[in-house]
């Protein structure tokens, strides 16, 4: 059967154009964990005041835990640091006090405190004595929008003695411009978001002794964006050793990564918008480093991704799993069952899809050649008539299901750690920040899952989170770290099988209890042998 790989696209432009409007929350290369750095001390008694290679810094004692935020990970990029990979911080001599979220990086459409120096991280650890398993979190934001800071409080993970880490990177065209004057600078360009992630792990590396973690036992995890950029990290020659495990959630939407020479033709494209049309590609750059933030953000368009360049991401990360090309570590990684649901609610529409406008709308997301093959796939009488539902089925399978069903199965076959794969399927889950119209329902949604890994109970029920749900947070997060403790998630309450082993599958995180899912079953239920045929 054909499938929608070619007009795929298309498909990734419609999420583009509405994640952008309200994600308020948001086997060749080694793994490993990597060594510590013997600059940093070591935590003798649990204490607010740390050190660390750049100085002292105070952080707050909380319930349970001590914070340490704004701490700067890179040096400002602002003048020729713009558009460039981030530098090492200047050191300070007094006590720092890390007592406030560093600011976010810019980006449109938000109305908090912004600017360029925007590198910081943030560091929550138990009071005990280490080493603690470190647990670094990327954001999600579709690239364009989102912090480490307040959304991402993290008591639950902490309670289980994990250190968590908490990162800012630049976004939108500050983090991922690529242009020929660029790559003429540097010898290539584009992607300096991920570059930034990539300094901040080093800054773990050399630091995170000082906050009672252990550097060799390192997880990253993110969503949505941030999931990407775990994928991305996977296939990254220049991130091997940074971390020794990987979690992803909901990060498997994009299938392919625009080359070098797409990404400075937009490039190009972008400096004529900004009034930098010039003689030379050299004179092109100064002049795109001379804007305001305000006259940037003011063009920027809705989306970006990681590109490719040789130093970081030299193949897209489906063609890196598929020939084995990837950081080969323990991995959990998986989707919720109703992700589209989040891009239907964030377009702001009031009229609902119905029979009348469900084709115009599948139209302008697959092309006109797949919508038949996609609405015969999909018949209506299968959702109960329920167009909304259908669209979200749709939008779920083609863009976020079956793409991880693909990369799972790349990674059971050629790697040679454990992998785990579920599926978030409480479909009475609160919302995660969004209101969405009557005529849909949200089930489990996009990013939904994240309240179910951060915050605490009492915030859980303060979002309406029914005494099932809080259990099923307290599995989850606690998956979550027994993962990142000895990269297997089962705990006492939770039998988790290897996806790759003979009597492996997935796990479906539901309510009341979590359910075995069989690979067979999801994919067939996510009609993957349609959109992935190649699985």
């Amino acid at each position: 059967m054909q499938t929608l790989l070619s007009n795929f696209p298309p498909v990734r432009l419609a999420l583009a154009a509405v994640v952008t409007t309200s994600l308020s929350l948001t086997g060749c290369l080694s793994g490993g964990g990597g060594s510590s750095s013997d600059g940093a001390a070591t935590v003798e008694e649990p204490t607010d005041l740390r050190t660390t290679l750049s100085g002292d810094v105070r952080g707050v004692e909380q319930e349970g835990y001590f914070e340490f935020l704004g701490i700067p990970y890179a040096a400002a990029p602002v003048g020729d640091l713009r558009f460039a990979a981030p530098q090492a911080a200047a050191g300070w001599d007094e006590e720092r006090a890390a007592d406030a979220y560093g600011s976010a990086c810019p980006q449109a459409g938000q109305t908090f405190d912004e600017a360029e120096d925007c590198l910081y991280l943030n560091v929550f650890t138990p009071k005990n004595r280490g080493p603690h398993p470190v647990m670094v979190w990327f954001h999600g934001g579709a690239f364009v929008f989102g912090s480490g800071g307040g959304t991402y409080v993290p008591p639950r993970l902490v309670a289980e003695d994990i250190v968590v880490v908490t990162v800012n990177y630049r976004l939108g065209k500050l983090g991922f411009t690529a242009h020929p004057g660029l790559t003429e600078e540097q010898g290539a360009s584009g992607s300096y978001g991920i570059l930034d992630q990539q300094m901040a792990l080093q800054w773990v590396q050399d630091n995170i002794e000082a906050f009672a973690g252990d550097p060799a036992n390192v997880t990253i995890f993110g969503e949505s964006a941030g999931g990407l950029s775990v994928l991305s990290h996977l296939v990254s020659p220049a991130s091997a050793g940074l971390f020794a495990k990987a979690i992803v959630q909901s990060g498997s939407y994009s299938r392919v990564q625009a080359s070098m020479a797409v990404a400075e033709s937009a490039g190009e494209g972008f400096a004529t918008l900004l009034g930098c049309d010039a003689a030379t590609a050299a004179q092109e750059v100064e002049c795109m480093r001379s804007k305001s933030v305000a006259q940037i953000m003011a063009i920027a368009p809705g989306t970006v991704t990681p590109t490719l360049r040789p130093d970081v991401l030299p193949a897209s990360v489906n063609q890196g799993l598929a020939a084995g090309e990837f950081n080969d570590v323990p991995l959990l990684m998986g989707t919720n069952s109703d992700e589209w649901s989040y891009f239907l609610a964030s377009r702001g529409e009031l009229n609902p899809i119905t029979q009348a406008n469900y084709q115009f709308l599948l139209n302008n997301s697959v092309g006109p050649v797949e919508t038949p093959n996609v609405v015969a796939l999909y018949p209506a009488s299968d959702f109960s008539d329920d167009y909304a539902a259908l669209m979200t089925a749709v939008g779920t399978d083609g863009n976020f299901a079956c793409n991880a069903s693909v990369q799972a199965a790349s990674v059971a076959e050629n790697g040679s750690q454990p992998l785990f794969v579920y599926e978030f399927a409480d479909r009475d889950a609160p919302s995660p920040g969004i209101v969405a119209p009557s005529w849909l329902t949200l089930g489990a949604t996009h990013a939904s899952e994240l309240a179910y890994i951060f915050g605490t109970d009492d915030s859980f029920r303060v979002r309406g989170a029914t005494d099932d749900q809080v259990a099923l947070a307290d599995i989850m997060s606690r998956a979550w770290t027994a993962f990142a403790r000895s990269g297997n998630p089962s705990h006492d309450d939770l039998t988790w099988v290897d996806y790759g082993d003979s009597a492996g599958g997935m796990v479906s995180f539901e309510t009341p209890e979590v359910q075995p899912l069989s690979r067979s079953v999801f994919r067939s239920v996510h009609r993957c042998d349609y959109w992935t045929p190649e699985v």
